[in-house]
Order: C-alpha cells, then sequence, then structure tokens
C-alpha cells in the first residue's frame, strides 16, 4: 500500500525542449530535444536519441507536443505525435507557413499506452522546398520545439 501510494505522488513526468536549431528536409522529422526540463524517471537523454521519451513504467500516459518552423512562408507546417516510429492517429495538427514569424504547430492531447521500452516522440512535417540542409526549426524564449508526458494510469 505504501510504496503504490509513493508512486501516485510521484508518477512518471517528462517535459523536454528544444535550444537549439534543427535542420529538417521536407516531410516528416523526428524533433530533437536537447534540454531537459523534467524528468522524473529518467526516460530521456539530451544527447543519445534526443528526440525520444523511453517509457520506464508500463501505463497510460497523456502526451502531447509542439514543432516549432522558422519563417518561411512556403506552403504547411505540421506536428504529431509518434509511438516506437508510428504516427498516433488523430495527433496530426497542420497550418500554413508564416511569412513573418516562427510557426508554432501543437497536436492534441493524446492519452497513449507505453510498455516499458517503448518511446514517444514529436514529430514536425514542413514541405518548404528549401534545399539541402533543409528547412531549420524555429527557436524563441517565448516558442519552441516540445515534448509533454506523463502518466495517467495502468
Amino acid at each position: 500500500m505504501r510504496d503504490g501510494l509513493g508512486f501516485l505522488l510521484d508518477v512518471p513526468v517528462f517535459v523536454g525542449t528544444q535550444t537549439s536549431p534543427q535542420s529538417a528536409v521536407n516531410g516528416w522529422t523526428a524533433i530533437s530535444l536537447n534540454t531537459t526540463q523534467v524528468d522524473t524517471y529518467g526516460g530521456h537523454s539530451n544527447t543519445v536519441n534526443n528526440s525520444r521519451y523511453t517509457a520506464q513504467v508500463a501505463g497510460y500516459y497523456n502526451v502531447c507536443g509542439v514543432a516549432c518552423w522558422a519563417t518561411n512562408g512556403t506552403n504547411v507546417r505540421a506536428a504529431r505525435i509518434d509511438v516506437n516510429g508510428t504516427v498516433v492517429q488523430g495527433t496530426s495538427q497542420m497550418f500554413p507557413a508564416s511569412t513573418t514569424t516562427i510557426t508554432g504547430v501543437a497536436t492534441p492531447l493524446r492519452t497513449v499506452y507505453l510498455a516499458v521500452g517503448d518511446y514517444v516522440e514529436v514529430a514536425g512535417y514542413q514541405n518548404s522546398g528549401v534545399a539541402s540542409p533543409g528547412l531549420a526549426t524555429g527557436v524563441a524564449s517565448d516558442v519552441t520545439s516540445s515534448l509533454f508526458v506523463i502518466w495517467s494510469h495502468a
């Protein structure tokens, strides 16, 4: 009973953000998260596979993310949630690109089941047509790509 109550008072929580721009070619790209704000169970590395939060405890998790793109008004920008590299249906959001400011696209909050070792990512999409190395993600003091994960229940 005590251990169960202790767990409920300290469930897995992760908040990761991107503080350095990332170049991305046209299409979907896993967003790198090089800064950890909160990681209560050690499911994220800022240097190895840093786009991923890996479940340390099995259960249902509430997940949402943001993909931000540098100013470029061509076509659209999008964000979605992936589990183990596969899109979670109903998480994609798409918006027109902006010619004047960073385009930030947030996913809806979704509940997903993660077994121990499963990983979740926020993926971003751009189709600006910018040649290699691609369009950069946008990073500013008030808007940046990020991933939010919190354990909900078993």
